[in-house]
């Protein structure tokens, strides 16, 4: 489902497209499984359990978690989640 204006009823850190995981899973060019990994310890992008099978990411939550691991150099400490 994609949100064009954003909801009055959702946060702001909710207000955006939501990806299923499939569709994340493209956006950061990992496999599906790898999502459904991260997720199950802890680590990766944020989500939303919206029910018990259905998982969604949020558009910021996609982009903070590219950012949080852009680097300049090799050199740069990475932090593990």
């Amino acid at each position: 489902m994609a949100y064009k204006k954003k909801p009055a009823h959702l946060p702001a850190s909710l207000a955006g497209r939501l990806y299923s995981p499939t569709e994340a899973s493209q956006y950061l060019g990992v496999a599906p499984q790898t999502l459904a990994h991260w997720r199950v310890h802890g680590r990766g992008p944020k989500f939303i359990h919206l029910s018990k099978r259905c998982v969604r990411y949020s558009e910021l939550a996609l982009r903070e978690f590219v950012e949080q691991r852009t680097r300049g150099a090799t050199c740069e400490a990475e932090t593990r989640d």
